[in-house]
């Protein structure tokens, strides 16, 4: 059976020849470079460089060796840009290995050995420091504004770190080149392999916290809704926008379209459920009825933590897909995740507790993945993916039992 085949039937709640796995299909789902660095030099693979394609999580593209060592059925729609080795240059990790990173990112290491990655104009967006495994966030640009000002420019918007774009989005797609680029290159994926394409998109809460900050956000939801309203507003015309010239041009070569905002935190929701009824949830069915009824794409919604009480809101506005299934948060039991919306949504996640991935046995690992199988495998609906990415103090082993497991135990009778 083709990986396409097996996911789409999954999602569409059917049980295929086996459950389909995941590893770096997008940026929420893949694992860290240093990881991926031991994890390589464990299987003695020596070909190249890893490329770290993304910067601020510091992660890694699995090589054509990983994805078909642990049957991965997914691949990143970035896979298809930056071909060239001259689109790279070398880096240097946290604990001293190589990998290459995308020539087009602006950074510089300061006399701290902090590394200040910046914007085209040279603005500092995000600093790692030395000792850091991520970039955090240097810059908000409505930061220090009492509100949400009335008038809310493009350039501000490209002011945050988040903005700095992963190789499938460096081409603007609004020009023609960049349309044309864009299109060949992810249609040319999409003839060099049977796994499914997944495209980032992106998301309004985590964007809203960019440009102002988390604290002044999360006050603003309260205290100028006006202003939130306008935000969120221009984030729907340049998300609609952006969906309208990407699925007229790669609709039918893109599997799965991800969007990401963070609605959970360990213990429970970060916003109430009627403030996200009232601003997040209207628009955010618009974009997804958009996807659906545009194209046969499916709607993939990233939400860390604890969100078992939004998951029948996101059910409503057109989600198919939660993304990561934090099942060690608040009310978060896969097995009642399963029973009470198994039908409804696929579960892409929770195939592994963090703990045990990071701390445990490979023997331990082996026998949670089984476990969480048994639970989510049952009438389909389940993509297997550990917890979010993997991090970079988990073990190699530990890796490989992870995905030896998933293969093991995933096929149906």
């Amino acid at each position: 059976m083709l990986s396409r085949e097996r996911l789409k039937l999954a999602i569409n709640h059917k049980e295929p020849d086996r459950i389909p796995i995941d590893l770096g299909g997008f940026r929420d789902s893949s694992i860290a470079t240093i990881a991926y660095n031991n994890l390589r030099k464990k299987l003695g693979i020596n070909s190249g460089l890893a490329r770290m394609y993304d910067f601020i999580m510091q992660l890694a593209y699995p090589g054509q060796e990983i994805l078909d060592l642990f049957h991965i059925d997914t691949i990143d729609a970035g896979r298809g840009f930056l071909k060239s080795d001259n689109d790279w240059r070398e880096w240097t990790l946290n604990d001293g290995s190589r990998c290459l990173i995308p020539k087009y990112l602006n950074v510089e290491t300061d006399e701290d050995l902090t590394v200040l990655l910046k914007n085209k104009d040279d603005l500092i967006l995000g600093k790692k420091l030395k000792n850091s495994f991520y970039v955090d966030i240097a810059y908000n640009v409505y930061g220090s504004l009492q509100n949400i000002p009335q008038e809310i420019n493009n350039d501000d918007i490209a002011k945050n770190m988040w903005s700095i774009p992963t190789p499938e989005w460096v081409a603007n797609i609004f020009n023609d080149y960049g349309h044309e680029l864009f299109i060949n290159n992810i249609k040319d994926l999409h003839e060099s392999t049977d796994r499914a394409i997944i495209l980032h998109v992106g998301g309004a809460l985590v964007r809203g916290m960019d440009l102002r900050g988390m604290e002044n956000f999360l006050c603003d939801l309260c205290l100028d809704k006006k202003g939130v309203n306008r935000l969120f507003d221009k984030f729907l015309d340049e998300y609609l926008a952006t969906l309208d010239i990407v699925i007229k041009g790669v609709g039918k070569y893109i599997d799965i379209l991800v969007f990401a905002d963070d609605m959970g935190t360990q213990n429970g929701p970060l916003i109430s459920l009627d403030m996200f009824r009232e601003l997040f949830k209207p628009r955010y069915k618009k974009m997804f009825d958009f996807v659906h009824d545009n194209s046969n794409c499916n709607v993939l919604f990233h939400s860390c933590g604890s969100v078992y009480e939004f998951i029948p809101d996101f059910i409503d506005m057109g989600v198919d897909i939660l993304n990561p299934v934090q099942t060690d948060a608040a009310n978060m039991d896969p097995k009642v995740l399963k029973k009470e919306f198994g039908k409804y949504i696929t579960f892409w996640g929770g195939g592994c507790n963090t703990k045990i991935l990071t701390f445990g046995t490979p023997m331990e690992v082996k026998e949670d993945v089984k476990r969480r199988i048994d639970i989510f495998s049952k009438g389909g609906g389940f993509v297997f993916n550990p917890i979010h990415n993997i991090l970079a103090n988990v073990p190699p082993e530990n890796v490989i039992a992870l995905f030896e497991a998933a293969y093991k135990y995933g096929f149906y009778k």
